[in-house]
């Protein structure tokens, strides 16, 4: 039978697809991306939006087969199992139950499943995500994500080094993704931390690069920091700031303050200046005025984050904001504001790199074109003839908000 998958949402997301992809296709199934006889949708439901994408998949895939099956997965029918089944989902399987979806849809009763038992052999990108945490503790008041994948839980050390064993080789890059790294290993015994499973990987000979998926800022330390001293570490950071306004970020029962977020980049630039820092940010939170808006925007321009991921407040079940109106119009305007201020601060950290290399691993190939990212996380276009996996030193000579352009360094064909 063939199988079609749908994703939407963060990277663990993305690793959990990847994996429940390998656990369909060793029970004998054929992964498509065509027409399909049972369609699975691994939804999101971060945000209002992410749940009306979910449904709009799920429709969409009725439409393009209406004799199909369709399976609705993660965490929209966590906490909406009703309104997920009105959109004619045959299978709906919540985050908890997630590493069961194939004994589910195969009929198959079998003992309960760690999360755990979600492992990769492969990615579909160069560069591999590896997921080594799920949920969180930190219950911020906007964000209904404990209530849909539970408490943090640690991927155990050695089944983590076993996955980067597998893919370290065949990937030029492995990505540590989690829900909220910074909490990895405190539930383990012995208890250990993120600094110490850095630490071990660095150390691997067979590791090209690796990179942080996302950062919670109060748990970064100076020994996560001093870790980015080392040349296989990727030059990039991403950290959630959500606001910048002190008042607003006690309002969301987030554990830092604007002057905090301040230290922290500039402890990482201290390392390195050149590198990236890249945030989230929630426009329209409740309690939002011009004054905290602007004092966003005063934080942002301090901090000059090379890329911005701008999230419109939606209330969310669970959370205590949830139902909460927000003013759409004035919203609308302060997202575009917010946008335009931010796309400048893209441009002008890529226009830092000008005629000087970076180093590419080549992911796609089109029109005679490859694409790829930098190792401080530029998105890179270069006309070449290498293949995906390639490691390229590009000369950057052209910028745009999205994208930077140039051409192959003399020698700048680096690995295989």
């Amino acid at each position: 039978m063939k199988v079609k998958f749908y994703t939407l949402g963060c990277k663990v997301n993305q690793y959990e697809t990847r994996a429940l992809q390998e656990q369909f296709k060793s029970c004998g199934f054929t992964i498509t991306e065509n027409a399909a006889d049972i369609y699975i949708i691994n939804s999101c439901s971060v945000t209002a939006k992410a749940d009306s994408d979910s449904r709009r998949l799920a429709l969409k895939a009725k439409k393009e087969n209406p004799k199909a099956k369709i399976a609705v997965c993660g965490c929209w029918p966590q906490l909406n199992a009703e309104e997920t089944r009105k959109t004619g989902a045959d299978y709906v399987v919540g985050q908890d139950k997630k590493q069961s979806l194939v004994d589910i849809i195969k009929g198959v009763k079998t003992g309960p499943k760690n999360i755990w038992s979600l492992k990769i052999n492969g990615f579909t990108n160069q560069r591999a995500f590896i997921k080594i945490q799920d949920g969180c503790n930190n219950f911020c008041s906007f964000c209904k994500v404990p209530f849909l994948r539970g408490r943090s839980i640690s991927r155990p050390g050695n089944e983590t080094m076993e996955e980067i064993e597998r893919l370290e080789t065949s990937h030029k890059e492995i990505v540590l993704c989690g829900v909220n790294l910074g909490a990895y290993g405190k539930d383990l015994l012995p208890q250990t931390s993120l600094y110490d499973l850095l630490k071990t990987i660095l150390c691997r000979d067979s590791l090209t690069r690796l990179r942080l998926s996302s950062l919670e800022p109060y748990s970064v330390d100076e020994k996560i920091i001093s870790l980015f001293m080392h040349p296989k570490m990727c030059q990039h950071i991403h950290l959630p700031f959500q606001n910048g306004d002190n008042r607003i970020l006690k309002e969301m029962n987030r554990k830092e303050t604007v002057e905090m977020y301040e230290k922290i980049v500039a402890d990482f630039r201290q390392v390195n200046p050149a590198i990236a820092v890249s945030c989230d940010i929630i426009v329209g939170f409740p309690g939002e005025d011009e004054a905290s808006f602007n004092n966003t925007i005063n934080f942002l321009s301090k901090v000059k984050p090379m890329r911005t991921h701008i999230f419109t407040f939606s209330g969310r079940e669970k959370t205590r904001f949830y139902g909460q109106k927000i003013n759409s119009g004035k919203v609308k305007k302060r997202f575009r504001q917010l946008k335009s201020v931010t796309d400048s601060f893209a441009i002008e950290y890529k226009k830092a790199f000008l005629g000087k290399p970076l180093n590419m691993i080549v992911e796609e190939r089109k029109s005679g074109y490859v694409y790829g990212y930098s190792e401080n996380y530029i998105k890179l276009c270069v006309k070449s003839e290498a293949m995906p996996g390639e490691i390229i030193t590009v000369q950057i000579n052209k910028v745009d908000k999205n994208m930077a352009f140039g051409i192959i360094s003399e020698g700048g064909i680096n690995a295989s």
